[in-house]
C-alpha cells in the first residue's frame, strides 16, 4: 500500500467538518514546505556569493574603507 492509498483510507474515516480542518492543515504544510525550499535556495545563493568572494584573487578585496571614505568615493556627503 502506498502512502497515498493509506492517506485516502484515513480521509474516508473523517467527517465533512473534520475534512475542512484537515484540508486547512495540509494547505499550511504545503505553504511551509514551499517557504523552506525558498529559504534553502536563498541560503545556497548567498553561500555561493560568499565562496566566490573568498576565492577572488583580487588583493584589494580585503582593504577596509571607512563609511565616510566610501560615501566620498560616491560623491555623497555624510556630515
Amino acid at each position: 500500500m502506498t502512502n497515498k492509498d493509506e492517506c485516502i483510507i484515513l480521509l474516508d474515516n473523517f467527517g465533512e467538518e473534520q475534512l475542512s480542518s484537515v484540508a486547512t492543515m495540509l494547505k499550511s504544510m504545503m505553504d511551509m514546505s514551499d517557504l523552506a525550499l525558498e529559504e534553502a535556495r536563498d541560503e545556497a545563493f548567498c553561500q555561493k556569493l560568499y565562496q566566490g568572494y573568498l576565492d577572488d584573487p583580487d588583493p584589494e578585496k580585503d582593504d577596509a574603507m571607512s563609511l565616510e571614505d566610501f560615501a566620498e568615493s560616491l560623491g555623497i556627503s555624510v556630515s
